[in-house]
């Protein structure tokens, strides 16, 4: 609806988008399987925060203004101890929980390369997304 009306979407709205996103997969392992186990919920978790950090990446790229980059350190530093947190308990395997390690490679990778990704075509941003997120499907 906020598109609809060209207004801009909270970095909360798209979030919740890519929760929404995230879940059809335990929705559909459910179905197929019949049981809803606790890892489910935490492979959408994970899932959830790993789709999610490319809302603080493509964000660094708006010239409107300098961004910050605190907002997406935070969430990182977050969203890693909540998957450090989700292993710890036992809702996410090791393997699991390590691939979330792509999204700090990536993230490091984009900080120390601040100013190309500013500057980089479109197709490029979408070739560091793409490749980060075909490197976690294949753990």
């Amino acid at each position: 609806m906020a598109v609809f009306y060209r207004r801009q979407k909270s970095i909360w709205n798209e979030f919740l988008t890519f929760a929404a996103v995230c879940l059809a997969a335990p929705l559909a392992a459910m179905a197929t399987t019949g049981t809803a186990t606790i890892a489910l919920l935490g492979l959408w978790l994970l899932n959830t925060l790993f789709f999610s950090s490319a809302i603080f990446t493509v964000k660094l790229r708006k010239p409107k203004k300098a961004r910050s980059l605190f907002p997406g350190l935070v969430y990182h530093g977050i969203a890693t101890l909540i998957v450090l947190g989700l292993w710890y308990v036992g809702w996410l395997p090791g393997l699991a929980a390590i691939a979330f390690g792509i999204v700090l490679l990536k993230f490091g990778f984009i900080l120390w390369n601040l100013e190309w990704y500013k500057a980089a075509a479109m197709k490029n941003v979408a070739l560091v997304e793409t490749l980060s997120h075909r490197e976690n499907l294949n753990l």
